[in-house]
């Protein structure tokens, strides 16, 4: 089947993508998150780590391979540290 010819694609319609035939899965919806379940401080740890290894990448693509071992050495021990 060709694309129409303003540019978009056209609408699949084969059953065989239909999620509740999909073998992969058992069919189920993920369960909703309730946001009063969610721990601010837990989120806080995860922010914090993920601005330290965005740095370390930072350090990587720019040839500071010592910045990187720092800034990793800091967050394994801030990993470890928290699991206590």
């Amino acid at each position: 089947m060709l694309a129409p010819a303003d540019g978009t694609l056209a609408a699949v319609t084969d059953p065989s993508t239909d999620p509740s035939t999909d073998p992969t899965t058992d069919g189920a919806p993920p369960a909703p998150v309730d946001a009063s379940d969610i721990d601010d401080a837990e989120l806080d740890a995860l922010e914090a780590d993920l601005a330290t290894i965005e740095v370390a990448m930072e350090r990587v693509d720019s040839g500071d391979l010592e910045g990187y071992e720092s800034v990793s050495t800091r967050l394994d021990e801030d990993s470890s540290g928290a699991s206590d």
